[in-house]
């Protein structure tokens, strides 16, 4: 999430501390979290010197935790490398690469430093961000931000529910319950969200309709949830202002071929009016 704290910017100081791991979990073909036969791609984290540094330790194993219900569905590529510092002001957000630089830097504000059911929110929405490129498809310069936002809430859907934890759950849900709520009035969602998408595409830059997105991400949620191996296909969203329809098409097409049903699938549960119930 970075819509409360601004756009994006290309400008971060970061000192690089201890606290670095090359994170290699293996699961069993029964693990909730395994992948399938695939590599997945690995990971390195880094917390800068933002962090206190008796916290240093607990934060990244709960960093590693979180990105590992979305990473370990990711099929193999470059190693994804994200600097963490802590920033109560401009927290949370992914900033936008400096040039040449080769890692990703993410803040988070969570209070207390922590605090795990809010580090794994925050931290999966931003994961969320850069598995989906953000750096090329610049979404705060998009028409489509509404659309780039709501896939990263649904990451924080996603991997809050993932844990079959009891406690976490309803701290996602309950935070988000207004949304919950009115997508379970919407009988007719691919017209609720055709109505909405103007509106959405002309928000003023970096200004953001969060729980209209939470809508549609808990929409998507038994999608993703069913066929996790979708978080694959952010890493092709086109850098577009295409309206929605459109806007899938080309994603469809940018897709490993295997996987553009997919994307059918996705455009069903946005542009159809199939019934749903809250996960």
């Amino acid at each position: 999430m970075h819509s409360l704290f601004g756009p994006r910017t290309s400008s971060v100081s970061t000192a690089l501390v201890l606290c670095t791991f090359l994170f290699a979990f293996s699961f069993s073909s029964t693990d909730l979290l395994a992948a399938d036969s695939r590599q997945a791609v690995q990971l390195e984290i880094e917390m800068d010197d933002s962090w206190e540094l008796e916290d240093r330790s607990k934060v990244t194993g709960i960093l590693y935790e979180t990105a590992n219900y979305i990473r370990s569905h990711l099929k193999d590529g470059p190693t994804i490398r994200i600097v963490v510092g802590y920033d109560r002001e401009k927290g949370p957000i992914a900033m936008y690469r400096r040039r040449g630089q080769e890692f990703d830097t993410v803040l988070l504000s969570n209070s207390p430093l922590d605090y795990r059911p809010q580090i794994m929110y925050q931290f999966s929405h931003e994961f969320c961000h850069v598995i989906s490129d953000y750096n090329r498809i610049r979404s705060t310069e998009s028409k489509n931000e509404w659309l780039h936002e709501t896939l990263c809430e649904l990451a924080s859907i996603f991997v809050l529910h993932a844990t079959e934890e009891p406690a976490l759950k309803r701290y996602i849900d309950d935070y988000l319950e207004e949304s919950i709520q009115r997508l379970a009035t919407i009988t007719e969602f691919g017209e609720w969200l055709e109505n909405n998408e103007d509106r959405l595409r002309e928000l003023p830059r970096g200004e953001l309709d969060r729980k209209t997105n939470a809508v549609v991400a808990y929409r998507l949620h038994p999608l993703f949830s069913d066929h996790p191996k979708i978080w694959n296909t952010l890493r092709y969203l086109p850098k577009s202002d295409s309206t929605l329809s459109d806007y899938l098409e080309e994603w469809k097409q940018s897709v490993e071929s295997q996987d553009r049903y997919l994307i059918d699938l996705l455009r069903d549960k946005l542009l159809g009016n199939g019934d749903d119930k809250v996960p």
